[in-house]
């Protein structure tokens, strides 16, 4: 078991070497863009200096390492199929989450610049969150999923990617001038809400 998993993390680090042959910076240019709080018109300015494969290959890091760190953390509360299946419901709904809600948000706003700052924000939080899955991963298959400091990690790491991306979506809001109204409409039906219900239904499962 262990080795097809250590197989995916090799397969995702192979992804992270070949973006920083085609941008030899893109880890340290990842870093600075998750911390960017620029308006939502110059989140262009480190984006020229990554060519779009590069773009391309973190965030198919992302996706690898998430769906990994996702799966371990899974491992140890559920059996290996269960823990498969929900970790693929998991991640894959999490996603289509992130993907669509700034888009129903131009059917309430008809603001394409919001749209396509927050489409942004989503590339600037996963292409370096996950350089930080991919780690924790490498560390769940040395040390074994009973390390509990591990699935704290975890959670920890989640919530705060989360929260920083929405801390950034709020301040994209503002910068678009968004009507107070809409803005509270955003973040609380497209951003929080959602989360609210999958944490109890979460809780729900270990009550």
């Amino acid at each position: 078991m262990n080795s097809y998993l250590l197989f995916v993390s090799l397969l995702s680090l192979t992804f992270i070497a070949y973006a920083r042959i085609s941008t030899p910076d893109a880890l340290t240019l990842s870093w600075k863009r998750f911390w960017k709080l620029s308006r939502v018109e110059s989140f262009g300015f480190d984006d020229e200096k990554i060519r779009p494969e590069t773009q391309s290959l973190l965030l198919g890091n992302f996706f690898i390492s998430f769906c990994l760190s996702t799966f371990l953390f899974f491992l140890t509360h559920f059996q290996r199929t269960e823990a498969f299946v929900f970790a693929l419901v998991f991640v894959v709904g999490f996603l289509i989450f992130q993907l669509l809600n700034f888009r129903l948000a131009l059917l309430i706003t008809d603001n394409w610049k919001l749209v396509s700052g927050i489409s942004e924000i989503n590339k600037q939080v996963w292409s370096f969150s996950g350089l930080v899955y991919l780690g924790l991963s490498f560390l769940w298959l040395i040390y074994g999923q009973s390390n509990n400091l591990l699935n704290i990690s975890f959670v920890v790491l989640f919530i705060a990617a989360y929260i920083w991306r929405l801390i950034k979506a709020w301040r994209a809001c503002v910068q678009a001038n968004l009507e107070w109204y809409y803005l509270i409409l955003y973040l609380c039906a497209l951003e929080i809400l959602p989360i609210l219900f999958v944490w109890r239904w979460f809780s729900g499962e270990y009550n």
